[in-house]
């Protein structure tokens, strides 16, 4: 098998992406050696840490670590999923166009050049965004492929941190070191800390506008699949160029779980599996729903008493076009190039979510 006796490292490994990863790599590699990287170790009985993984804690903002780990563990493959999002970003006060070009293009750059220079990495995959093609909050995303340009200018600091990341990472890509980005869209699963989360936390009988733009969304584990599919396509098809239409070399690929559906019809998809799973927080109930153009007048409004007492807005205009418009992509690309199918349906993925997230939660109580 391509991966098996590789020496692996998955930078941002404790996010819920690099744990997908990290777990399907011991699944279907079990002789591989596998190394993390992420800003803090995980702790012990935390779902996080994975028996005979070799942890190391450091930013990938410095250098000297990077460089370190890299020398350390001569890694074969690398799966860079470490970068600043920007439910994260908000928590941690760190959302300024700065604060992403710092982790986002910066961390990756020296990640990057670690990964040249230890001359070990025969494959490289970087966890991209599929909102680097979103120039606009409000624009609608609608079955569109990897031959959509991207935008020259962007409205959301984090959607161009990630494409300038991209760029910089695909041009690279050469036959002795062969590069790919996989551009994920709503992840979620058990390990999430933030769609699930926020739509748990939001109240049931309150809808903003009709809801019924269609969406993508993706299980990490399947997300995980296409990530590992991609690292052996990189080590396996030669030559590993971009000119090869069977390589996945200095190509970008859009993955998801390919079974779009409206965001209102996911959300209650959510609820009901949670409910299933014996963590009903809320009633279920018909509710209202208050009108697009009263949401915005709303949104205005949050902003302006936001500046004038200079806090953060509770809700943005920005936050309800990303809410509101379509966005669903063709994975066509993925499944031709990688042979990426999703071996998890939507459904059965919100089922195990539950499952997990409830175990997981009570593990910590």
């Amino acid at each position: 098998m391509v991966l098996d006796g590789t020496s692996i490292l998955v930078t941002g490994g404790c996010g819920q992406i690099g744990i997908a990863i990290v777990r399907h790599l011991q699944e279907h590699y079990p002789t591989a050696t596998i190394a993390v990287l992420d800003l803090e170790m995980p702790v012990a009985g935390s779902s996080r840490l994975i028996e005979k993984v070799i942890y190391y804690a450091g930013n990938i903002t410095d250098k000297a670590i990077v460089t370190e780990v890299f020398e350390t563990v001569k890694p074969v493959v690398v799966f860079h999923t470490a970068g600043l999002i920007p439910q994260i970003a908000k928590r941690l006060n760190m959302h300024n166009e700065k604060d992403y070009v710092a982790i986002n293009v910066q961390g990756t750059r020296i990640v990057l050049d670690a990964a040249t220079v230890v001359g070990s990495v025969k494959a490289f995959v970087f966890t991209s965004s599929a909102d680097v093609v979103k120039g606009d909050s409000w624009q609608d995303l609608a079955g569109v492929n990897e031959s959509i340009e991207i935008p020259e200018v962007f409205d959301n600091p984090y959607a161009k941190s990630k494409a300038l990341a991209e760029s910089f990472i695909i041009s690279l890509s050469t036959a002795i070191f062969p590069t790919t980005a996989i551009r994920t869209h709503a992840v979620f699963s058990a390990d999430d800390n933030n769609l699930v989360p926020l739509i748990l936390s939001a109240p049931r009988n309150i809808h903003l506008g009709r809801g019924n733009n269609l969406y993508d969304f993706t299980y990490a584990p399947n997300l995980a699949l296409a990530h590992v599919l991609a690292a052996e396509n990189l080590l396996r098809i030669t030559p590993a160029e971009a000119s090869n239409p069977l390589s996945a070399a200095g190509k970008t690929f859009f993955v998801t779980n390919a079974e779009p559906v409206s965001f209102r019809t996911f959300t209650t998809m959510l609820w009901a599996a949670f409910d299933a799973s014996g963590s009903n927080t809320q009633p279920q109930a018909r509710g209202i729903t208050i009108p697009v153009p009263v949401v915005l007048c709303l949104a205005w409004m949050s902003e302006k008493i936001a500046r004038i007492v200079r806090k953060e807005p509770f809700l943005t205009v920005k936050d309800l076009g990303d809410g509101f418009a379509q966005r669903w992509f063709d994975n066509s690309a993925a499944t031709t190039v990688l042979g990426y199918v999703p071996s998890t349906s939507l459904e059965q993925g919100l089922k195990e979510t539950a499952k997990g997230y409830i175990i997981g939660t009570e593990a910590l109580q």
